[in-house]
């Protein structure tokens, strides 16, 4: 069993070390490439203002996240994944990659888009309940906060995809737009608005 603290830096660095920077074959599978693609086509608007990115990874999401933002701040604790994330993306000038260990140093600043994805069930509930009080001040009117999560348990760690979105559907204070379960994952995306995408743009 896992520490279970807010950042476990021994089982990252060694998955890591042991997939040549891409744990989860981000690039390889298509399991990864189309769980991407309906995170995007599920997004309420085309191009957002500001928007962050918590456990971006080596950056693969990041960059199509960057090529529909003005604005985005991409979030990681691990060494080798920052270094990579910050080598794909140092053609946006827009993009910042920051060394974080979450819940510690977030941002003050509020966002447009939030992207909180498969991340939340590293954490410990405390670390959890600190990530569900910073969501609670970090969104901005009409802003909305996308979260997908794997739905199998992870070996050493006490929480699944099940749990954690669960969890955020009892607990963010704000509007809740979708739902998507698939086999694998789960996508669920809250709004900081009672309009629908329609309403938004005029059709209703």
């Amino acid at each position: 069993m896992k520490s279970n603290t807010a950042y476990d830096q021994e089982y990252f660095d060694a998955l890591y070390a042991l997939n040549q920077g891409d744990p989860w074959q981000y690039e390889q599978r298509w399991y990864e490439q189309r769980k991407r693609q309906i995170c995007l086509a599920l997004l309420p608007q085309l191009r957002f203002e500001s928007a962050i990115e918590i456990g971006c990874s080596n950056g693969v999401f990041s960059q199509e996240l960057a090529q529909r933002t003005d604005s985005l701040m991409c979030l990681d604790a691990n060494d080798t994944a920052i270094q990579l994330a910050r080598q794909r993306l140092h053609t946006y000038p827009h993009v910042q990659v920051l060394q974080r260990i979450v819940p510690d140093n977030l941002p003050k600043q509020k966002f447009q888009l939030i992207v909180v994805s498969e991340i939340l069930y590293y954490l410990n509930p405390t670390a959890l309940d600190q990530v569900l009080t910073w969501l609670h001040t970090a969104l901005e009117p009409g802003g909305c906060i996308l979260s997908c999560h794997w739905r199998t348990p992870i070996s050493g760690y006490s929480l699944n995809g099940e749990d954690i979105h669960q969890y955020l559907k009892v607990h963010l204070n704000y509007t809740h737009h979708l739902s998507l379960q698939d086999s694998d994952f789960l996508v669920d995306l809250w709004l900081n608005t009672a309009q629908s995408v329609a309403e938004l743009e005029g059709l209703r």
